[in-house]
């Protein structure tokens, strides 16, 4: 069972948006997604991903909530990429 400690960083990542960990997924598979967004490479992508949300691994599981470097007023761009 792992759970992801936001303790300290909540206040810093609240203008970011939240993914939800599909089945499937992978820190690579929502960087392809997002990182155009972010204006990063997908590998910043991944590394801000995994600092940002205290990941000390590669292995995300479906349920998780993580932060991406998509700022939310990005809103529009950001939902129409995750409906696709």
């Amino acid at each position: 069972t792992g759970a992801i400690s936001y303790t300290g960083t909540n206040e810093s990542l609240e203008k970011f948006h939240q993914v939800e960990i599909e089945e499937g997924d992978s820190l690579w598979s929502i960087a392809e997604q997002f990182h155009e967004n972010a204006n990063i490479t997908k590998q910043d992508f991944v590394i801000w991903v995994q600092d940002k949300n205290k990941i000390h691994s590669s292995v995300i599981k479906p349920g998780e909530l993580v932060y991406v470097p998509v700022e939310k007023e990005q809103k529009y761009q950001f939902e129409q990429i995750a409906s696709e």
